[in-house]
């Protein structure tokens, strides 16, 4: 009967060891953010987010740190080694068509409008009432106090040559363009298919207006593509809107509004998402997702996540990502 006992005692001494070393790893939440910015502004503003979910959901130790690249923080996810993602749009759409089932998106980001993409009535503009107000006389690039999910890339040109009658996009051909690398949402991906819509397509040779080529030429970060356009190194860029209202662009080109028109609007882009991997048990993802939502509220959480110029996070629906899924098939089909 005692060795009975003390065998029941060695098994269960066993078992509470190995259910505290696994409940031990189950309760270390890693999250990841992309490398957008440096690596050092990131963590400056992002490690209080650690202590901001501890205070929230009690029993979890959260760990943040920003991926080597974008690439980087998917593979982590897959990898197990990642449980929570700031993906953008297109990096969740890359997981669900290539890797169905893997992640969950639980929240979309929102940020501050600019006042140019809603009417008076506080619903949204449409694409030719956007373009009208931001090339009226004043506009300043405004944001507007309502939060919106999504945005578009614009295509910009000098003033001079619009009114000299390059003032659409089917104009565009032949001429040259300042783009972003190919992995660029705004400043690559989301223009090619506008351009693709319009039977028209990027070109790194010589353009062939008969044929819809436009020359894309890479210059890195979208002000610097405003700045191709203002110093005459290129016919226009398609950059985030607004990408004027920046110091860099603006100290040296004060005019930048005036200097500039838009031409045409991308397709509609989505928000960045926060995403999790779909082994995380539902409880705790709800959790997360309140956490944000919760943070987000308060002086230190808006601190922490203006990193990413968030405002905000709304619950998610996967299928407010069929658009992202579209454009995600096309650029993996025509892009790679």
């Amino acid at each position: 009967m005692k060795k009975l006992i003390l065998i029941f005692l060695v098994l269960l001494a066993a078992f509470t060891f190995a259910a505290c070393t696994g409940e031990e790893e189950d309760t270390v939440i890693e999250i990841a953010f992309v490398p957008s910015q440096s690596v050092t502004d990131i963590m400056l503003k992002t490690t209080a987010i650690e202590k901001l979910l501890e205070d929230r959901i009690e029993g979890y130790t959260f760990h943040v740190t920003v991926g080597l690249s974008y690439e980087a923080v998917m593979e982590g996810m897959l990898a197990g080694q990642i449980d929570v993602g700031f993906l953008t749009a297109q990096q969740y759409a890359y997981m669900t068509v290539d890797h169905p089932g893997s992640v969950n998106v639980i929240l979309t980001s929102v940020r501050n409008g600019l006042a140019v993409q809603y009417k008076a009535d506080g619903s949204y503009a449409s694409d030719e009432e956007v373009i009208a107000a931001m090339n009226a006389t004043g506009y300043a690039a405004e944001l507007a106090t309502e939060k919106v999910t999504s945005y578009n890339s614009i295509l910009l040109v000098r003033t001079a040559d619009y009114n000299a009658g390059f003032d659409s996009l089917a104009d565009l051909a032949g001429k040259t363009v300042a783009v972003q690398s190919t992995t660029s949402g705004s400043g690559y991906v989301y223009p090619a298919v506008l351009l693709d819509q319009n039977n028209m397509q990027f070109v790194t040779g010589t353009p062939v207006a008969a044929n819809g080529d436009v020359k894309a030429v890479t210059v890195s970060g979208h002000q610097n593509g405003v700045l191709a356009v203002l110093n005459e190194d290129a016919d226009a860029c398609f950059v985030y809107m607004d990408a004027r209202n920046s110091s860099s662009v603006l100290d040296l080109y004060p005019n930048a509004f005036s200097d500039l028109k838009v031409i045409a609007l991308s397709p509609a882009i989505y928000n960045d998402t926060i995403s999790v991997v779909s082994t995380l048990s539902q409880t705790l993802q709800d959790q997360i997702q309140a956490a944000f939502i919760d943070l987000a509220t308060t002086e230190a959480g808006l601190a922490a996540i203006s990193v990413y110029s968030h405002t905000g996070y709304k619950i998610a629906v996967d299928g407010d990502y069929d658009g992202e899924r579209a454009v995600y098939i096309f650029k993996r089909d025509n892009l790679s």
